[in-house]
């Protein structure tokens, strides 16, 4: 009995050790884009602030409405549909589940109903 105990204890704690070491990794890869980004200017703010203020009110207002509409629409659809076909794999999958029963059947079973 007392081997099975250390033998939970001895996976329980592997696990933990896998966490942390899990963390370390994220914080350590966070550091180096942090650090690679800083050193390397990979944005130039310049050029950003030049394209957000500048070249941006040359483009009429119209265009502007309609390109964010445009991709607001885009990214709802792009999480959306896998959502959707996700949705119906789920109920294709468990459409022949013989332990099936609705609300109502389970409100009737308890006498709440």
């Amino acid at each position: 009995m007392r081997s099975r105990f250390l033998e939970k204890r001895w996976v329980a704690s592997a696990f933990y050790i896998y966490f942390m070491l899990e963390q370390v990794r994220l914080v350590l890869i966070a550091f180096a884009i942090g650090f690679l980004t800083r050193h390397f200017n990979p944005l130039n703010w310049s050029q950003i602030k030049e394209i957000v203020f500048v070249k941006l009110d040359q483009i009429p207002p119209t265009l502007l409405v309609t390109l964010g509409f445009l991709g607001t629409v885009l990214a709802l659809g792009a999480v959306l549909w896998p959502l959707a076909r996700i949705a119906d794999w789920e109920a294709q999958k468990s459409g022949n589940y013989k332990y099936r029963t609705s609300a109502r059947e389970h409100l009737k079973r308890r006498g709440s109903f």
